[in-house]
């Protein structure tokens, strides 16, 4: 449901601003809220689910998650719908490292162990690819309200599995970094006021040009924060490594073309007059490449090594971005460039690989914690950035452009930083 609100939304979005009458940054909000409070908080999430145990964090989180669905459906007007979408955000960024925790207590030995993980990660790849047809076809027989309810079944169904197997984890006594929550969470939230409203309020207005202040000294107020602090939320000697540098910048750049792709086309697309049912059937060679290939992921790189799948991966999603950007989107085009797309959506296995490959062992809970973090910013920057270019009759093409710019930007990275990769480890992911 986590993944599946994310693809199925896009898909609403159209139909949303026509009903609650929204304009586009607004529209950028309700994407964006849920993405923005998921990076804010999920570095603190793994320290609050390890000081207050795992199973009692995830069952909050849970209930939190399905009761801000409810809200979400019953939201009359945009500030309502946006307040609920950050409270879901809130459950969400919660229930990732609290859900590993238990995955990891059900399955103590390695290989069943390897085997759930996979299926989780299945489940996940086929919300994904289920998102954008079913929000479609939700929206056209229903309203976009039956997104958010379609949530309610399911968290009640793991709400009563989880409450019939209590966790016996240990409660572990880490400190948060309230600080360093506070000041990354304010920058965060800054930056990305600054690039939704910018173009509404005006760049040299007094609210954009303060927001884009307060997010530079927050961002440097949160650096000097964490090289003072013994237990840092972000421990920035983790980027000496070239590696580990280089995966949490392609990380953030592949997500935001790849995520800005997701929030992009389905606008274009009704903005052309299809329906969308029609939009979502018009996403599935996109979204089925993302997923097949990223399984394939781990027996490529093992024939032909884990950089060069990444770079050919992100060269292909640049080039299926700027196809669309330069020949137009009719069913043949679109559907070569959603599945050139989905192919860079494909690498993120190499990604984390090569993050988890270039941290120690103990840190490796860390290391993909921030690598998470920042592809999550990474999401709700191309929200904030493709959203501003899209708001305008055919400014589709310098969206698409964009896109093809990160994806290239990542791919370059991916060439000349991403050296060693355990290929075991990719597999797994």
């Amino acid at each position: 449901m986590v993944a599946l609100d994310v693809t199925a939304l896009n898909v609403a979005l159209p139909s949303i601003g026509r009903d609650l009458a929204a304009g586009m940054d607004r529209l950028q909000w309700i994407a964006g809220a849920y993405t923005l409070v998921f990076a804010s908080l999920l570095l603190s999430a793994g320290a609050l689910s390890d000081r207050l145990g795992a199973w009692r964090v995830f069952m909050s989180a849970l209930l939190l998650f399905t009761l801000s669905s409810v809200a979400c459906g019953l939201a009359q007007g945009v500030a309502a719908l946006i307040a609920a979408r950050a409270v879901q955000g809130i459950g969400a960024a919660l229930m990732l490292p609290s859900s590993m925790a238990l995955l990891v207590e059900a399955y103590p030995d390695t290989g069943r162990r390897a085997k759930a993980v996979a299926l989780w990660g299945g489940i996940s790849a086929t919300a994904l690819v289920a998102g954008p047809l079913l929000g479609g076809a939700l929206v056209e027989l229903f309203d976009w309200r039956s997104i958010f309810y379609l949530n309610v079944p399911f968290c009640l169904i793991a709400l009563a599995g989880c409450a019939m197997r209590p966790s016996r984890l240990s409660v572990q006594p880490r400190s948060l970094d309230w600080p360093g929550q506070l000041l990354s969470a304010l920058a965060l939230v800054s930056l990305v006021f600054a690039l939704i409203e910018g173009p509404v309020l005006g760049w040299r207005t007094r609210w954009v040009a303060g927001a884009l202040l307060v997010a530079l000294v927050s961002a440097v107020a949160f650096i000097v924060s964490q090289q003072r602090r013994p237990e840092p939320m972000l421990p920035l000697n983790l980027f000496a490594s070239r590696t580990f540098s280089a995966a949490i910048g392609a990380g953030f750049l592949q997500t935001l073309a790849y995520y800005g792709s997701l929030f992009a086309l389905p606008f274009a697309l009704q903005a052309q007059g299809r329906t969308p049912v029609e939009v979502g059937v018009a996403m599935i060679p996109m979204t089925v490449a993302t997923g097949v290939m990223a399984s394939l992921s781990g027996r490529l790189s093992n024939a032909f090594g884990a950089r060069s799948v990444g770079a050919a991966g992100m060269l292909c999603g640049s080039l299926g971005a700027a196809s669309l950007a330069l020949y137009g989107m009719d069913r043949i085009g679109l559907a070569l460039g959603g599945l050139l797309i989905g192919l860079g959506g494909a690498t993120l296995p190499v990604i984390v690989g090569a993050c988890l490959a270039s941290v120690p062992s103990g840190k490796v809970g860390v290391g993909s914690g921030v690598l998470n973090a920042a592809r999550q910013c990474g999401g709700v920057t191309g929200i904030a950035l493709l959203g501003a270019t899209l708001d305008g009759p055919g400014r589709a093409g310098a969206a698409l452009s964009i896109i093809a710019l990160a994806f290239l930007a990542a791919g370059l990275l991916t060439v000349l930083r991403l050296y060693t990769v355990e290929v075991d480890t990719v597999s797994e992911c």
